[in-house]
């Protein structure tokens, strides 16, 4: 027992020790066997690395208390490393560790696809271990969503957290006050929108309208956040997208078009019903080949906004899809699905 208590003692001044200095170990700290291995990944610029054989041996090689040092090691690649080393070992402090390195904005180079990547903070690609392998239960993340959202808003989580959570009275300000701020990334502020309109507050309407009108990318953000809630004030932002883009440009199967659908049909109106009327018809446009989508589009919009106004085109519409549209559909398209 005493030993037991000693050792988780041990542990807890280890994992500790993380908040007090983000880069408290040098590769001289460790052993002489790991140091050659600890020394090539430091070099590395990237996540995943791509020496494996210094990676596999960190894995194999490291006890539990010197991964907890490499945490504090002075390079951020290796930080990384050793955390995603101990959630793949199960390790039974996840998510202390991860509470104590919320702060860690060192920024790596994450390629998230084999052809894409962006600089991503140390901290955050830490919250995205525990995403993709699912670790994190609904009180972790409450407690970790609380956090971020009133203390580490500089975490590109805080994003993804405001699009997926219900909406709180308590992060209200938050989120309004994140819809101004604007940057290069059009999805960030835009996305704040949308939290924001889950509110369904009538005094954001003409604050997200003026936002709206701004803006000439990013719509997907501006359709989800008017679909959340529909107010008279918006229509008009649709009848210009309608008239000015799907009308005079060549449509294609973009994720735009699947969301001004959804937006279209939450008014549940004859205004609504005549423009999902008209994008369903090709004789509506000089050249469209997007036909057949913007029919999946309109059904499955109509389907998740039911009206009895809705059931002539519904029907008319049905026979026209595949099977397995209709298998689907009350599926969410992939933009939907949430995590947090």
């Amino acid at each position: 027992m005493t030993k037991n208590i000693i050792l988780s003692l041990i542990t807890l001044l280890l994992i500790a020790g993380c908040n007090k200095n983000q880069s408290s170990y040098h590769t001289s700290d460790f052993r002489t066997e790991l140091q050659p291995y600890i020394k090539r990944l430091s070099k590395e610029r990237q996540i995943p690395v791509r020496d494996t054989i210094a990676h596999n041996f960190i894995t194999t090689n490291c006890t539990r208390e010197e991964l907890l040092q490499l945490i504090n090691h002075e390079s951020p690649i290796l930080r990384v490393t050793s955390y995603r080393i101990l959630v793949d070992q199960n390790d039974k402090d996840y998510f202390t560790i991860l509470n104590n390195h919320l702060n860690d904005t060192t920024k790596v180079e994450w390629w998230y696809y084999t052809d894409a990547a962006k600089e991503t903070t140390v901290t955050d690609l830490m919250i995205r271990k525990l995403y993709d392998t699912s670790k994190l239960t609904r009180t972790q993340k409450n407690t970790l969503i609380d956090s971020v959202l009133t203390s580490h808003l500089y975490l590109e989580t805080s994003m993804y957290m405001m699009q997926d959570i219900a909406p709180q009275e308590k992060y209200y300000e938050t989120i309004k006050q994140m819809c101004l701020n604007r940057t290069d990334r059009c999805g960030t502020h835009l996305s704040a929108c949308y939290a924001l309109s889950k509110f369904k507050k009538k005094e954001d309407v003409q604050f997200l309208k003026n936002i709206f009108i701004n803006e000439e990318s990013c719509k997907i953000w501006i359709f989800r956040s008017i679909e959340n809630y529909p107010d008279p004030e918006y229509f008009e932002i649709l009848e210009k997208y309608l008239n000015n883009n799907i009308r005079k440009e060549k449509q294609i199967n973009s994720n735009d078009l699947k969301f001004y659908f959804g937006a279209i049909a939450a008014y549940q109106n004859e205004q609504s019903l005549n423009i999902l009327k008209q994008l369903t018809k090709k004789e509506s446009y000089q050249n469209n080949s997007n036909i057949d989508n913007n029919i999946k589009y309109a059904l499955k919009a109509i389907h998740k906004h039911k009206s009895p106004l809705y059931n002539d085109l519904y029907n008319e519409l049905k026979p026209k899809v595949e099977d397995y549209i209709m298998k689907y559909i009350d599926e969410p398209y992939y933009l939907e699905r949430t995590y947090w």
